[in-house]
């Protein structure tokens, strides 16, 4: 009963009629787009590079604008989002102008989309609207035969021909239409929705590269953020101490030419101290460009990290080979933070890290799971976890979280998965 049900009440659902409108739109759209399509090829192959195919452009830009509106009439009258693909800049002079035009890959899908739209907005039109009216002119019949006879120039019967019945029978028809309407005019949809995300939307490639164009540039930020960090702690930090530590020598040695021995003794010993203190600065320095425990694997270092860490931890690690040094970095980096994070924010009691799948990054996946109080949010602006998460694309990795109030908290890196 509940299939009955709602098989009737479908011809009477928002989303029926919003795709009643749409089917009602797609004739003209699909003849405009099939026109400009046909002007597109005869100009191409009448122009021959010569007079005429400077104009092949404005037909192209038609193309895409009709693109435009039919991914806008699918977002509001479908629901479905088509993004719009991206597009290589424009060069200059007018090579670029026609490289632009001429050699972009979207275009030429939204001329195959225009191309195999006309039968396919044929078939909506008629499947969709056309269908509907007929029906409803059926069912309307016993009602409008009399109006149209009694309009009629030659009056006649009022059944024309007909007995009241059959009218009653063609209108029970339209009924019939009517029920079957909604699932008629779907098909052809189903099939122009399936097109439209193939077709008027970013292609693999596109995504894949926008997505290689930002981490690129991310990278290089951070390189940039990474030397202004050491520049600043070598100039505010060791240099400065140095600086120090040279005049504190020089102090001693006008003593020594003075021969107060005894304060001279004095300030060579504050040096040899402050000499120790600047070598284990500058380790912390390198450590954090390249950490030394790494030079024994990515499986000790994780192991000297948890030693190191505020709260109990513990490490388990099945790795085929050994990944790639990028790859150990930024993941004993990633874990070195959501130690620290878990430490200060989570109100953890202990923490597990997990490292499984092959070395050379196929499938290699982190997780860090802490027993705190959850709640963490990969999203959100000042993000300490989105941060990383856009560290780790930039060695083609991927970042989630899994935090549900109350906890646990995992933090899963995935590397190699696309």
């Amino acid at each position: 009963m509940r299939i009955i049900g709602g098989a009737l009440r479908e011809p009477l659902a928002p989303r029926t009629w919003r795709e009643l409108l749409y089917s009602l739109a797609s004739l003209p759209l699909a003849v405009l787009g099939m026109l400009f399509v046909l002007l597109s090829a005869v100009l191409g192959l009448l122009s021959a590079g010569i007079v005429l195919f400077p104009l092949l452009p404005l037909f192209l830009t038609q193309i895409r604008g009709l693109a435009k509106l039919q991914r806008g009439l699918a977002l509001g009258l479908l629901r479905l989002r088509v993004d719009e693909p991206p597009r290589r800049p424009r060069g200059p002079g007018v090579l670029g102008f026609l490289t632009h035009h001429l050699a972009d890959p979207s275009t030429w899908r939204a001329v195959g989309y225009c191309t195999l739209r006309f039968p396919l907005g044929l078939g909506e039109f008629l499947l969709g609207f056309a269908w509907w009216g007929y029906g409803l002119s059926l069912l309307l019949r016993p009602v409008l035969a009399p109006l149209q006879a009694a309009l009629s120039v030659r009056p006649g019967p009022v059944t024309d021909g007909r007995s009241v019945g059959g009218w009653f029978a063609v209108s029970a028809v339209g009924l019939l239409m009517l029920l079957a309407w909604p699932w008629v005019q779907r098909g052809p949809v189903l099939a122009d929705r399936w097109l439209m995300a193939r077709l008027l939307g970013p292609s693999a490639t596109s995504l894949r590269l926008a997505q290689l164009t930002e981490t690129r540039e991310h990278a290089v930020n951070e390189a940039a953020a990474t030397l202004r960090r050491i520049e600043r702690d070598l100039h505010d930090g060791a240099q400065a101490r140095l600086i120090a530590l040279g005049m504190r020598l020089g102090r001693a040695e006008t003593r020594l030419g003075k021969g107060d021995t005894e304060l001279a003794l004095e300030l060579v010993r504050a040096s040899r101290e402050e000499t120790k203190e600047i070598v284990q600065e500058l380790r912390e320095l390198v450590r954090s460009i390249h950490p030394p425990a790494l030079d024994a694997g990515l499986e000790p270092a994780l192991t000297t990290l948890a030693a190191r860490s505020a709260l109990p931890t513990t490490v388990r690690a099945e790795l085929d080979r050994r990944p790639a040094a990028s790859v150990e970095t930024m993941l004993y980096f990633a874990t070195a933070e959501l130690l620290t994070n878990a430490a200060k924010h989570s109100g953890a009691g202990a923490v597990a890290v997990t490292l499984l799948g092959a070395g050379a990054g196929e499938g290699l996946r982190l997780l860090v799971t802490d027993d705190g109080r959850g709640g963490a949010v990969l999203s959100g602006a000042g993000s300490g976890l989105r941060g990383l998460a856009e560290r780790v694309r930039t060695v083609d990795g991927q970042m989630s979280v899994d935090s549900p109030p109350g906890g646990p908290t995992t933090v899963q890196i995935e590397m190699g998965s696309r």
